[in-house]
């Protein structure tokens, strides 16, 4: 299974953005958005989401499953 790892690069990363995914191992995937929120006077206010996953049998797979909800912190 091959992957071109972008690492924040639209065009991905020379040599190292060419590594081969084995099998059986885990990965980190690091995703996060800035967006206004009306509720905090409209202050920009990053997000940020981290997930584990890994090519088991021929596919990805979500490691420990998946966050499908967020914890409001106040």
């Amino acid at each position: 299974m091959r992957h071109r790892a972008s690492a924040n690069y639209e065009q991905g990363v020379p040599v190292r953005g060419d590594d081969v995914f084995r099998p059986d191992t885990w990965h980190s995937i690091a995703l996060n958005v800035t967006v206004k929120v009306p509720e905090w006077s409209g202050q920009h206010v990053r997000f940020a989401l981290e997930e584990n996953t890994a090519p088991l049998e021929g596919r990805w797979s979500w490691v420990d499953g998946r966050q499908a909800a967020s914890c409001l912190i106040e």
